[in-house]
């Protein structure tokens, strides 16, 4: 197995110690503060918001691939951040309302996965595959794509994009498509699209929903409502798995690397599992300096596959990882 190229993802060789900054509290979250994410990396960030309304704060990244990227988090995953020791504070007043905001929305829910409605979407993916497969067929640059060629490159292929543009922008879901797409690919636990989209998989039957509560009253308002989301979810599940028939594959072994500090803990069950086609990708993450790592390699079904960096331009701006996105299964191990 070749080991992990220094290219993969950027960092910092001369970040400053730990030693320099202290463990995020609620009390740091004042706009302009400075700190780390507990991230192999220590990602810097600069505090620019913290509301009671939904319990959220917001960071800007401030360096490596996502610079720019501004995130919106759960104020009680300011833990997995430090800051800059003598950073200002907020008053205590604040402070306790940031304490109590946390404590409305910090509750786990629990969405079952039906099997009738898992039949019924399995039948409206059916139809929509039916619906697309001429129109994919009367492309014949899709079945000129060298998948193992892309992979090496990690680079993914402009013609299964613009395959994919031209049916994502019939079904009116193009502006869904860029935002879930550009969240996932930056932070999917930034805001609450990759959350309502996992709970709309759910609700479809795909895989059940254990997580965070909706803070965001509007969540499932405008571009999107679960009707819209539920058009994009099978539209994508419907063009991955003609796209991969067409290509004459029908499984894809795919990687995952985790690097962890402090104790593995036993997987949730999740609708939507982030891996990559790329052992080296996977193994520069298992390197990390951290407690505990993992590498594991599985070949999944390609019915599983729900976006990759094959047809998703927002995988291959920023980030090169080669990047698979499967729909869940609850009693797998890996992943």
């Amino acid at each position: 197995m070749e080991t992990a190229a220094s290219d993969v993802y950027e960092h910092n060789p001369d970040g400053v110690s730990d030693e320099s900054f202290e463990s995020g509290t609620l009390g740091h979250l004042v706009i302009g503060n400075r700190g780390r994410m507990l991230d192999p990396r220590r990602t810097p960030v600069t505090v620019t918001s913290a509301e009671t309304t939904r319990g959220m704060f917001g960071v800007q990244v401030e360096a490596f691939e996502d610079a720019g990227a501004r995130w919106e988090l759960p104020v009680e995953d300011v833990s997995h951040f430090q800051f800059e020791r003598g950073a200002a504070r907020l008053a205590p007043s604040d402070v306790e309302e940031l304490v109590q905001a946390g404590k409305r929305f910090n509750r786990t829910i629990q969405i079952p996965a039906s099997k009738e409605a898992r039949a019924h979407t399995l039948r409206a993916i059916d139809k929509q595959r039916a619906l697309i497969r001429a129109e994919l067929r009367a492309r014949p640059e899709l079945r000129r794509i060298d998948v193992q060629h892309c992979i090496k490159a990690r680079q993914g292929a402009e013609e299964a994009a613009a395959a994919l543009q031209a049916l994502i922008e019939r079904a009116g879901v193009a502006s869904l498509e860029q935002s879930f797409a550009q969240t996932y690919v930056s932070n999917p636990h930034s805001g609450e699209i990759v959350k309502g989209h996992s709970i709309v998989i759910a609700e479809m039957g795909l895989c059940p929903y254990t997580g965070k509560m909706v803070r965001d009253p509007r969540l499932f308002e405008g571009d999107g409502t679960k009707e819209r989301r539920q058009t994009h979810i099978v539209l994508r599940l419907a063009f991955l798995q003609e796209f991969m028939a067409l290509l004459d594959i029908a499984t894809v072994d795919l990687y995952r690397g985790m690097a962890i500090d402090g104790a593995l803990e036993a997987r949730q069950p999740a609708p939507l599992i982030a891996a990559t086609f790329s052992c080296e990708v996977a193994i520069s993450h298992f390197e990390s300096q951290t407690d505990v790592a993992t590498l594991i390699r599985q070949r999944v079904p390609a019915t599983r596959l729900y976006m990759t960096f094959l047809e998703t331009p927002a995988m291959n701006e920023r980030y090169h990882e080669a990047e698979a996105v499967l729909i869940g299964t609850p009693k797998n191990l890996a992943f």
